[in-house]
């Protein structure tokens, strides 16, 4: 694993401890939602990370010359941020909307991923 993949995965542990301890102990839930979301915006970072790694070392392991892939265009990043909007929002308003950008932004994260997985192994 890449130092950033580590680098990224040890925040996203810390922030989620942090997070949750702060929620526990605090009467202030908006700074133990930030760490948590912090961490889970951490923690898809370092699995993207890792995953690009692996598949660079698998490629270059074959000694095979490969064309840069191309990543089409996808409705994956406006969901994205749909879902941050809401998030930053539900953090002021209420937790209902924290809640609604939570899982928006997790679709979007698994969508896009999912997405860019398929176009890169398109040629395959």
């Amino acid at each position: 694993m890449s130092a950033w993949a580590r680098i990224s995965l040890g925040l996203a542990a810390f922030l989620f401890v942090a997070g949750a301890v702060h929620w526990a102990t605090s009467d202030d839930h908006v700074g133990g939602s930030l760490m948590i979301i912090s961490a889970a915006g951490f923690t898809y970072l370092g699995l993207y990370v890792r995953r690009t790694i692996r598949r660079a070392a698998a490629v270059e392991a074959e000694h095979e010359e490969l064309p840069e892939p191309h990543v089409g265009p996808t409705i994956w990043p406006f969901v994205f941020s749909l879902g941050a909007i809401a998030l930053a929002l539900g953090a002021i308003i209420g937790p209902w909307l924290l809640a609604i950008g939570g899982v928006v932004s997790a679709i979007a994260a698994v969508g896009w991923f999912v997405d860019v997985g398929r176009q890169w192994g398109h040629g395959e």
